[in-house]
This record gives C-alpha cells, sequence and structure tokens, in this order.
C-alpha cells in the first residue's frame, strides 16, 4: 500500500472514531464500538470499514450495528466535511468477527491440549 492510501485510511478512521462516539446519539448504541480496519480502494472511490463491537450480546451487537449502517449518510457526509481529497469515498461497512474466531480457536487449542494430558 503506498504512502498517499496509508494516510488517507488513517485519516477516515480517526474521522469516524470520533463521529461515531461524539456525534451519533442513538440509545440503541451498545457496548465499546472500535474500528479495526479501513481498506480504501486505489482510486479512492469505495471504503470498507471494518467495526468491532465489544461487551455485549450477539442480539446487541447487531442492533448496534445496524444503527451504524443506517448513519452511513450522515457519517460520509460529515466524512466529506473533513477529508482533503476531491473524492469522498463510499463507505461500506463490516463487522468484524476477528476476536470471535480468535476465541473460537483458543477453545478448539486448549481442547486439544487437555486430551493431550489425559
Amino acid at each position: 500500500m503506498n504512502n498517499r492510501l496509508e494516510r488517507v485510511n488513517s485519516q477516515i478512521k480517526r474521522i469516524l472514531s470520533n463521529l461515531i462516539s461524539n456525534e451519533i446519539k442513538d440509545p440503541r448504541l451498545k457496548g465499546f464500538i472500535s474500528i479495526s480496519n479501513i481498506d480504501t480502494s486505489k482510486d479512492l472511490s469505495h471504503c470498507k470499514v471494518f467495526i468491532s463491537i465489544f461487551g455485549v450480546n450477539e442480539e446487541e451487537k447487531q442492533t448496534t450495528f445496524n444503527v451504524l449502517r443506517n448513519s452511513v449518510p450522515f457519517l460520509r457526509k460529515s466524512l466529506a466535511h473533513s477529508l482533503d481529497t476531491r473524492i469522498t469515498p463510499e463507505l461500506h461497512l463490516f463487522l468484524h468477527e476477528g476476536m470471535k474466531e480468535s476465541d473460537k480457536i483458543e477453545k478448539i487449542l486448549n481442547s486439544l491440549n487437555l486430551n493431550k494430558e489425559e
């Protein structure tokens, strides 16, 4: 990835994090919301935003994610005012399940270790 794209990704991540934590005032937002990764296309027309939500059950996590998805037009408009690019990328939100997968793998490894000790 080139320096310009890394800089834009970093800037988008910072701006979106600030908007989510300070500007979206929806009572359905629960838990700790973190932007785990940003992947912007080379032409800056599309941006994949990977979001992690911690400290809530699956139902609240899905509700929180749906609220964020519904906030994409607001987020993009606010991003356009703050971003120093000619084009404001179209935002695509994804729920990042990396922690869930790593917990699953850890449980499997632990069960293998328990079986090995017996």
